[in-house]
């Protein structure tokens, strides 16, 4: 079904965007000025003017009259019934000046079902109620209109699918300057499911019904419907999936899932550049079916200016392929920084709870062997068993359907200790935040903060890639990456014990999907609590995406820095939403 709606609705796009192309070949080249009216009106008839391609040069009665019929229909939908119009015309310029006459208040509203269920759902008992239209107000058409349709499609998405208005009436009395609404609707019998039926697939049952999370019985629900169809997208097993509604008055629906699976194996390239990383590319390799319980099996490439890293994960569905699993990850990862260079390989195997709107976690134990150099130093290799725990949670506030903040936190915490050398062990924790507030559609605040601590002896016993540092396009912007950490006597990084963190940036939406941007981070990685912090700050541009952004950013340090001193740095980089 989800299919089809897709083809349909790019069916009937596509003669409103022809439309569209043959409106912008006569787009209205007249200029109109208007007076007298509120500004939303003056909108409005601006609106239906645009449909006009030229002003006529006579000034004949039947033009006065179209003037007259055009300005009449873009005022009576707020309101006005009975405007005084005069008008001049210089050229192709139309001079309007309107007396708008008594607006048309809403008066008596009247809103009820034929035959009340028994059992209505309180979100439709409520939205019966809460209809936008009030007495003593001035009418607006669309508030009518509006409240109508999404009365309607709110009873049919929760199950009332015969549901339909008997009397819809908005009465206009221009004499008395009052409207009245009547809307009587006739919901008929809430739908149950009789049966789920899904063809296409071979995956164990278990498997597959913890991905549908409906069952005979339950409520119809249009949305658990998507999710459904949603879930088994985005399990990675079905290249399609369609899901039909057969319905069987008088409160049956029997829902029949139709799917594709995808090629046994699916490849994936990509490039990219980021300052951190300098040039980047990406190869990967998914086999998403390995048998019939759904294991999949999901290997990497990724090769950068700075490092190299192959992983590999073999992920086993617990029930669930993306909310519930158990993955086993390996990798080998090179990496060379400022004053390290750094051979991790690890292996470990995790449980992972992935559930949207509420805390996604997971926990498990890593075998991890590092090679490193820091500095002029000799070479080190330490292998650690480390129990770790992960998580965070994304949030977001909306008013209206509109998105007023979005944030996210988390928590990292890891215990390392080794079977090889005495006193080697370590426990290592990370808290931080990062928030979008969306103060008006054209503003937003973003505060970020991270903190970071290990309770260790000596923190030259911590692997080098467990150690803290800062600095770079995504922390403290002004400074190269990892760049910020306490060094030894010949001035060579060596790492922190402890993190801080914190950023502050302005955005301001210039365009559509670009935002003007200013900042300022501070930061520091220590193993004495009296190193200074360093700060960066500058300016920027976003450019949105729909599944995050890409920044361009131009920084320097704005503390006392020997090495970077008035340098100016670009970072450019991508992130995705919060």
């Amino acid at each position: 079904m989800h299919s089809q709606f897709l083809l349909q609705q790019r069916l009937r796009v596509l003669p409103c965007l022809l439309l569209l192309v043959a409106n912008l070949s006569w787009a209205a080249s007249i200029k109109v000025t208007i007076d007298g009216v509120p500004e939303s009106v003056k909108s409005n008839i601006r609106l239906y003017f645009e449909r006009w391609e030229k002003l006529p040069t006579d000034n004949s009665t039947a033009l006065k009259q179209r003037i007259e019929q055009t300005v009449l229909k873009s005022m009576q939908p707020l309101g006005y019934y009975q405007p005084e119009i005069n008008y001049s015309i210089e050229g192709q310029k139309l001079n309007l000046s309107i007396n708008p006459g008594p607006a048309v208040h809403w008066s008596k509203i009247t809103v009820t079902l034929n035959s009340t269920p028994e059992t209505l759902p309180k979100v439709l008992e409520k939205a019966l109620n809460n209809y936008p239209m009030v007495a003593g107000e001035r009418i607006d058409h669309s508030l009518y209109d509006n409240y109508k349709k999404e009365l309607l499609s709110n009873f049919q998405k929760l199950g009332y699918l015969d549901a339909q208005w008997i009397t819809n009436r908005l009465e206009v009395d221009i004499t008395q300057q009052e409207a009245n609404v009547v809307l009587i609707l006739e919901a008929g019998r809430r739908y149950t499911i009789e049966e789920v039926i899904i063809e296409g697939s071979e995956l164990w049952p278990r498997t597959i019904n913890a991905m549908v999370d409906l069952h005979a019985g339950d409520w119809y629900d249009a949305d658990a419907i998507a999710q459904l169809y949603d879930s088994l997208l985005g399990s990675g097993y079905f290249e399609y999936a369609n899901v039909e509604i057969d319905r069987q008055p008088p409160d049956q629906a029997v829902l029949n899932v139709k799917l594709t699976e995808r090629p046994t194996d699916h490849f994936s390239t990509g490039i990219g550049y980021g300052t951190d990383t300098g040039p980047r590319a990406k190869f990967g390799w998914t086999r998403p079916q390995v048998n019939d319980r759904g294991d999949s099996l999901q290997t990497n490439l990724q090769v950068s200016s700075i490092s190299k890293e192959l992983s590999s994960q073999y992920r086993i569905p617990w029930p669930h392929p993306l909310e519930r699993y158990l993955s086993w990850d390996t990798g080998v990862r090179q990496e060379t920084t400022t004053d390290r260079e750094s051979t991790l390989l690890s292996t470990g195997l995790s449980f992972n709870r992935v559930k949207p709107q509420q805390w996604q976690y997971n926990y498990g134990v890593n075998l991890e062997d590092e090679t490193y150099r820091q500095g002029d130093n000799a070479k080190e290799q330490v292998t650690y068993l480390m129990p770790n725990y992960h998580a965070l949670k994304r949030t977001k506030i909306t008013s209206n359907g509109d998105i007023l903040a979005r944030g996210k936190y988390w928590f990292d915490t890891l215990f390392g200790f080794s079977f090889l050398e005495d006193n080697t062990r370590f426990l290592s924790m990370t808290v931080g935040a990062n928030f979008d507030f969306m103060i008006t559609p054209n503003h937003s605040i973003i505060p970020r903060f991270e903190f970071g601590a290990i309770a260790t002896d000596e923190i030259e016993s911590v692997p080098l890639s467990k150690r803290f540092y800062t600095g770079g396009d995504q922390t403290v912007r002004g400074f190269k990456y990892n760049s910020l950490a306490p060094k030894d006597e010949e001035q060579q990084l060596i790492g922190g014990q402890f993190l801080n963190v914190f950023s502050l940036e302005y955005q301001y939406q210039l365009f559509k999907n670009w935002r003007a941007a200013t900042f300022v981070d501070t930061g520091r990685t220590y193993i004495s609590s009296h190193d200074p912090f360093h700060t960066g700050a500058g300016f920027g541009l976003r450019w949105q995406l729909p599944l995050g952004k890409i920044a361009f950013d131009l920084a320097r340090p704005i503390t006392n820095e020997e090495e970077d001193g008035d340098k100016w740095r670009i970072h450019i980089y991508m992130s995705a939403l919060l």
